[in-house]
């Protein structure tokens, strides 16, 4: 009786392990996808809606005494990234599928990180190509953001339109006209899966 009870809790245990869901990412019963294991780690703080589509935007976290390279280390352990940059002029960037974690030293208290989590359409509106630079290939980018000339194109749009055009999150909010001081949701985010914005 012992012997069939501990081969039916083995099986179990298997059949658990080899289930949907079961890797990294989101909805597996092991492993909480990389936007709820940010959202449960670190303290939400702000968002900056779109400056060309208000329904999508980046949501900000903090990670209080934490330095970049280790909230970088926390992140990857959790879940791989598809592709992390090199760490410049204190920003790194690591990317999901269709989801940027942008990482960026805190200009109030050097000893905090920033965490911005955005999906990629949210990058390719608004984020400033020179953001990248030293971070990124251009051609890299373009890949990662579904287009061919990306960087080209955006560079056009904020020669002529500054105001639309993002450089990464500043408390003070910059010229950014898309940029949102009062968090839309509370402190709580619903993100899942689809990135920012997603379901809002």
């Amino acid at each position: 009786m012992k012997k069939s009870f501990a081969v039916l809790i083995v099986t179990i245990v298997m059949l658990a392990a080899c289930g949907p869901g079961s890797g990294s990412g989101s909805g597996s019963i092991f492993k909480e996808g990389i936007v709820d294991f940010i959202n449960n780690q670190y303290n939400f703080t702000d968002t900056v809606a779109s400056g060309t589509d208000d329904s999508n935007y980046s949501e900000i976290y903090i990670a209080e005494n934490q330095s970049i390279d280790e909230v970088a280390q926390a992140i990857q352990n959790h879940e791989e990234p598809e592709r992390i940059s090199d760490k410049k002029d204190n920003k790194q960037v690591i990317v999901y599928d269709e989801l940027f974690v942008i990482l960026t030293e805190d200009e109030e208290d050097s000893a905090n990180t920033m965490i911005e989590v955005a999906n990629d359409q949210f990058v390719r509106n608004n984020y400033s190509p020179s953001f990248f630079q030293g971070l990124l290939l251009y051609s890299v980018l373009n890949n990662l953001l579904g287009t061919n000339d990306w960087d080209r194109s955006q560079r056009l749009k904020c020669r002529n339109n500054p105001e639309l055009c993002y450089g990464g999150y500043s408390r003070s909010g910059g010229n950014f006209s898309g940029y949102n001081k009062s968090p839309i949701r509370g402190g709580s985010s619903s993100v899942r899966g689809g990135g920012p914005g997603a379901g809002k």
